[in-house]
């Protein structure tokens, strides 16, 4: 009857040491999860001094090549193509008076035709300047237009086509300051662009869902390019601008400022 009683005092306890076991290990799943991590092996690091912003070029435009077929650990989406779900342009001010719903765009070149070309950075603003030339940006996917265009009506669904040729692009990224486990981070709470191409390219299928108005009035979208892109050119800024945020911040977010530029 002793023995008995022992087995079960020993049963009795056995579920709660086993819910014990499986609390340290969760909480060491999760420690290990968002415990600081440091950048990949195979990027270059930069030290804050002279030849800081110098030195960012050459790291950054290394980076972004390795980045390009994205990186697992960081979960970094593949980057070229990359697949934007869903976007919204619109243009409210005369002339243009338009409104664009993107769907499924596969943007290719973003990465492999772009070259940093110079930073101007104050880390101790946590802002960071950079200026960059892509050579060539191409969205294709599915969109919903409607509007005016010089007091011309304009209405469509079907796929489109938008390429953006020698784009000069400024970067803006506006941080702030955070701690976490006793380490500095910094976090984009903004990312600013500004885009300059030398030359744009539209194809919208179906306009009007008639094939003769849709060729008429694509090549008067190309002809007037400018004039169309500078309008809506804001909104694509605005778009990419906060898809570039969130995937910064993915590094940015998970690695201490320390183990990002070296002091």
């Amino acid at each position: 009857m002793h023995v008995s009683m022992r087995k079960l005092v020993i049963q009795a306890k056995l579920p709660n040491v086993t819910l014990l076991l499986l609390l340290s290990v969760t909480a060491f799943v999760i420690n290990a999860a968002v415990a600081a991590k440091d950048l990949p092996k195979s990027f270059s690091k930069c030290k804050r001094d002279a030849n800081f912003d110098k030195c960012l070029v050459d790291a950054v435009n290394e980076a972004l090549q390795i980045l390009k077929p994205g990186n697992e650990d960081f979960h970094i989406p593949i980057l070229d193509p990359l697949h934007v779900k869903s976007l919204v342009v619109e243009a409210g001010t005369p002339p243009i008076n338009l409104k664009q719903a993107l769907k499924n765009l596969q943007v290719h070149h973003i990465i492999s035709t772009t070259k940093i070309q110079r930073y101007r950075t104050k880390l101790e603003k946590y802002l960071i300047v950079c200026d960059s030339l892509t050579k060539r940006i191409e969205m294709l996917g599915d969109y919903e237009m409607s509007g005016r265009i010089l007091l011309l009506p304009i209405t469509g669904s079907g796929k489109s086509n938008l390429t953006l040729v020698d784009a000069q692009i400024e970067h803006r990224l506006i941080g702030e300051p955070y701690e976490k486990d006793g380490r500095r981070y910094m976090r984009l709470k903004d990312y600013q662009i500004t885009m300059n191409p030398k030359r744009v390219y539209m194809h919208f299928d179906n306009l009007f869902n008639d094939a003769l108005l849709s060729q008429t009035m694509n090549r008067f979208l190309n002809d007037n390019w400018e004039t169309v892109f500078n309008e809506l050119k804001g909104g694509y800024s605005k778009s990419f601008g906060s898809i570039f945020r969130d995937i910064s911040n993915l590094i940015f977010e998970k690695v201490p400022m320390d183990q990002i530029f070296l002091s």
